[in-house]
């Protein structure tokens, strides 16, 4: 056993000199890092962020109006569908039965009518019995008609030019009418729906303008909102609002979830040029001014623009840190000189 720990105390010696020395993250210093570009970290009011969905303007849960079995489904998720093309079939045979019987009793109702039409003129029928014929023609063609439309029922067609983005029956199945059959979306203009607490209810107006944002890579849109619904759901003590984008193009597909982000409802955050950020590994900083030394500040970032990054934690405002730094540049490195460059920061340039 002794000899075994005498084996293992040089290999220990050995890992630790391998590994200590430096924590994760920290460099080396240098004794000059010579004259450097420095601006401002500055502090914004971040905007209200909210979750929202991306759909389109025209949408529809198909279903039929008549109780029948499904005979064919003609379409699946993900086919392109015209506006009046079929898309399911019922099971037509008892319809059909309905409208030969009809049409026989308005046959037979129109027939009586006529044949004492010419009675009451020769005064062989009163005319009672003409007004009895007469309104029993009337329901015949009211029946007929009914069964003529409930053949309509027993096809499905598509109200808009879509794709079918959920189907929900097979050949076989029981149809009921109010059952969704088939989820439709439109192919047209998209638009925004969040639902926004209620704290946000005297800030939001028609016609307000909001950024949409994607989470996972910042990208921005500008939209204006359209829509505001005016009541308060009480479960969740928040209402709707709907939102247009400004341009059609570059768009997300229908079904992203989202972010509205409404300007001046958020905390305040520092944000820096984004030219100022280092990567070390999988760890992110900015250079600051420490007297006549340079310092790595490792950050958390958020949100970011076309020119700046929101600091989330790690820096205070109005701290200077260095622009564009030289790859080679270490922490604790000499500013022989810096010179302050102008920045301005402008939460509207996003993406």
């Amino acid at each position: 056993m002794k000899r075994y720990a005498i084996l293992l105390a040089p290999l220990m010696l050995a890992s630790m000199a391998a590994c200590g020395g430096e924590e994760p993250g920290e460099v080396d210093s240098v004794a000059d890092a010579g004259t450097v570009l420095v601006s401002a970290a500055t502090s914004a009011e971040s905007g209200a962020q909210v979750p929202a969905r991306i759909v389109a303007r025209e949408s529809a849960n198909l279903a039929t109006r008549a109780s029948g079995t499904v005979e064919a489904v003609l379409v699946d998720v993900g086919s392109t569908v015209r506006r009046g093309e079929v898309l399911v079939r019922l099971e037509a045979s008892g319809v059909e039965s309905a409208v030969a019987r009809a049409e026989a009793q308005a046959v037979v109702a129109r027939r009586t009518f006529d044949r004492l039409s010419n009675l009451e003129r020769d005064g062989a029928a009163t005319k009672q019995e003409l007004d009895q014929a007469e309104a029993g023609l009337r329901t015949a063609e009211a029946v007929l008609d009914e069964a003529r439309a409930a053949r309509e029922y027993v096809a499905l067609r598509a109200p808009f030019y879509g794709t079918v983005t959920a189907r929900l029956v097979d050949p076989g199945d029981l149809a009921v009418p109010g059952r969704p059959i088939l989820l439709i979306s439109g192919a047209g203009d998209l638009k925004v729906e969040a639902d926004l607490p209620a704290s946000l209810a005297d800030f939001v107006s028609v016609g307000d303008r909001v950024s949409v944002v994607r989470p996972e890579n910042g990208e921005r849109w500008a939209a204006t909102v359209s829509r505001v619904v005016p009541v308060i759901e009480l479960s969740s003590h928040r209402f709707r609002i709907e939102a247009t984008f400004d341009e059609a193009t570059d768009l997300p597909a229908a079904g992203t979830f989202a972010r509205i982000e409404l300007a001046g409802r958020g905390e305040r955050s520092a944000w820096v040029p984004l030219d100022a950020l280092v990567r070390r590994g999988q760890l992110t900083g900015v250079f600051v001014v420490a007297g006549e030394s340079l310092r790595v500040r490792w950050i958390r970032t958020g949100r970011r623009t076309d020119d700046a990054v929101e600091v989330l934690a790690g820096l205070r405002e109005g701290a200077l840190v260095v622009r564009e730094p030289d790859p080679g540049l270490v922490d604790g490195a000499h500013a022989g000189a810096t010179e302050i460059v102008a920045w301005v920061f402008s939460p509207d340039s996003g993406r």
